[in-house]
């Protein structure tokens, strides 16, 4: 019977060959940035801030410039978050209206 390490890192290597090398270069440069952001102490960011808003950005630019759809997704992504009652959606709440006092 087969060491399950051995199994597992056969698995590995099988699903890296499969892996467009440029997008493995990409993830490995994301969280190689994720490491540093979580290694380096806040920049004077404010207490209610729990996350580092620039390491944030950077793995959503990753991540849609990973796509190979001519920056569809992207678009649709931003126009949806133009949307008040989709971002509220997003995040789990009703959207709300501000309400004025007279």
């Amino acid at each position: 019977m087969a060491d399950p390490r051995d199994e597992l890192l056969r698995q590995i290597r099988a699903i890296r060959r499969r892996i467009d090398p440029d997008v493995l270069e990409k993830a490995a440069a994301a969280a190689e940035r994720m490491q540093t952001a979580r290694a380096a102490p806040p920049a004077e960011e404010p207490p209610d801030i729990p996350f580092d808003r620039q390491a944030a950005r950077d793995v959503v630019m990753t991540f849609l410039q990973s796509r190979h759809d001519g920056g569809r997704f992207a678009m649709k992504l931003m126009e949806e978050m133009k949307k008040p009652e989709a971002a509220a959606k997003a995040y789990g709440r009703a959207a709300t209206k501000p309400t004025r006092k007279t």
